[in-house]
């Protein structure tokens, strides 16, 4: 009986550790992605209001994220990389520095380029000749400064793979509805808990008043 009692603590000590331990990832969990998705409000908070402060005055946005969609820059930014574009004085811009601009090429459409500049154009004020650092010729249009959205001051690597990624389907399931489902088990599972704990009370109540 005695080896049996204490075959029986040792299993209950085993679970409440087990309990106490997926509480912890949970509430670990929790934490982490109420303060990632809180962090990613503030940004989209601060984004969307600072565009909307500069759409209305026509101007460009104080930042600004794009993400690279083409090889021309490789390897000082890769296909899927994020940067982060910072509005600045183009009076300040200097050779070596990589800039967003929008292109003055039909081709390119409204798809804003990211290169980097190789010379100013002293026959044009406020120009700037530029290049992709793996395209073998520096772009035949030169780029003016209203045409400048910012410098390139940080780049992410491969942030775009998560950006496409979270856009299709499985994205959606695996950044909405999966967090979701945690959750609701875990909540589920906070209810049966004292769902079994009322039931054991109860049990105990029952137990003492038949004595």
């Amino acid at each position: 009986n005695m080896e049996q009692r204490i075959v029986n603590y040792m299993e209950e000590n085993r679970n409440i550790k087990k309990k106490k331990m997926f509480k912890l990832i949970i509430k670990i969990f929790n934490i982490f992605f109420l303060t990632i998705v809180s962090i990613f409000l503030i940004c989209l908070l601060f984004y969307v209001i600072s565009g909307k402060i500069a759409e209305k005055k026509g101007t460009n946005p104080l930042f600004s994220f794009y993400t690279i969609i083409s090889s021309s820059m490789e390897p000082s930014l890769n296909v899927y990389d994020v940067v982060l574009v910072k509005k600045v004085n183009t009076n300040k811009l200097n050779t070596g520095d990589i800039i967003t601009f929008h292109s003055t090429n039909s081709y390119f459409g409204d798809t804003p380029i990211t290169h980097r500049i190789v010379k100013k154009d002293d026959t044009e004020k406020n120009s700037f000749i530029v290049k992709g650092d793996n395209n073998q010729s520096e772009d035949k249009d030169k780029v003016k400064s209203n045409n400048i959205i910012g410098k390139v001051i940080l780049v992410i690597p491969s942030l775009g793979k998560l950006q496409f990624f979270l856009a299709s389907k499985k994205g959606f399931v695996f950044a909405i509805i999966i967090p979701a489902l945690i959750i609701i088990t875990y909540d589920i599972y906070k209810i049966i808990n004292v769902i079994i704990l009322k039931n054991k009370m109860s049990k105990l109540k029952n137990k003492n008043g038949n004595i």
